[in-house]
């Protein structure tokens, strides 16, 4: 009788100890997956927050000087000014002058690029590609404008499911995300949803401006046929997965780091105690 308790004691110990083990590896894993869910909305939040702010003046400008000054990356229309107004004059020939006065004009000259949201907020993620930052973030949609930017299997993975999303009843009032696991990276995906200013470029092929149409870098065969008010596009982002162990050093106050050594120490008591209680047992059971 005594064996067959001291060996139920030693099976629920085992129990007890593996259940343990197993529930917080779960719970870490976890905290894991929900840490950078979070950090992946922190990145998606940023890319929208710049795009809304380019939205509110119709884009931006980047201003050069000079007929030698580098094009300030992609941008879809150029104005180009002289910088005072008797430069006009020389440069288109209506004036009489010296070579000097047309290289001192040339040296003067203003041009404006205008870069649309969309595009200001690609070139921010370039920049934080370029700049090796662990969070990395990208534009895209099911058709697009600039072949560049067509969607990964994952993100056409995601466009569907969010595109599911957004028929169910209270998705207005709810982000229209998507995220998994791949290896040791989080894919995060968030819907753009289609804004008025969209339209101007997004609307249809035969409504879109110009320089869309005879732009090479922009004619990806799609990017048209936006509605407003639905699911038009991704912010995508990709970040590695931290390890559990630094996900608790962010996450857990260094007063409860004490508390869980605490536990942790009281478990391995009453293991400890539960095999010497198991042997003791054993034993007066071999003596009898």
């Amino acid at each position: 009788m005594k064996q067959v308790w001291a060996w139920s004691v030693v099976v629920l110990t085992m129990a007890m100890g593996g259940a343990a083990v197993l529930g917080g590896k779960s719970l870490l894993e976890s905290a894991v997956v929900a840490h950078t869910v979070s950090e992946s909305r922190t990145v998606a939040d940023m890319a929208d927050t710049v795009g809304r702010w380019a939205s509110q003046y119709g884009g931006v400008h980047a201003r050069t000087v000079g007929a030698g000054a580098a094009i300030p990356g992609s941008f879809l229309t150029r104005s180009v000014y002289a910088g005072e107004a008797s430069d006009s004059a020389v440069l288109q020939g209506n004036a009489t002058g010296q070579r000097a006065a047309e290289l001192e004009a040339l040296a003067r000259l203003e041009v404006y690029h205008w870069k649309n949201p969309a595009l200001i907020q690609r070139e921010v993620a370039d920049v934080l590609l370029a700049g090796g930052n662990r969070a990395q973030y990208r534009l895209t949609a099911r058709t697009v404008l600039n072949p560049n930017n067509a969607p990964t299997p994952f993100e056409i993975e995601a466009l569907d499911a969010i595109q599911a999303q957004s028929k169910t009843d209270g998705a207005a009032n709810k982000a229209l995300e998507y995220w998994r696991v791949d290896g040791n990276r989080m894919l995060y995906a968030r819907a753009v949803i289609g804004q008025k200013s969209c339209m101007a470029c997004h609307d249809s092929a035969d409504k879109a401006p110009e320089f869309l149409r005879t732009n090479q870098q922009f004619n990806g065969g799609g990017g048209f046929g936006y509605k407003v008010g639905e699911p038009v596009g991704l912010i995508s982002v990709r970040l590695p997965m931290p390890g559990p162990q630094a996900v608790l050093s962010e996450t857990l106050p260094q007063q409860a780091w004490g508390w869980l050594l605490l536990a942790a120490g009281a478990g391995v008591g009453l293991l400890v105690l539960g095999a010497l209680g198991v042997w003791s047992a054993l034993r007066s059971g071999r003596a009898g």
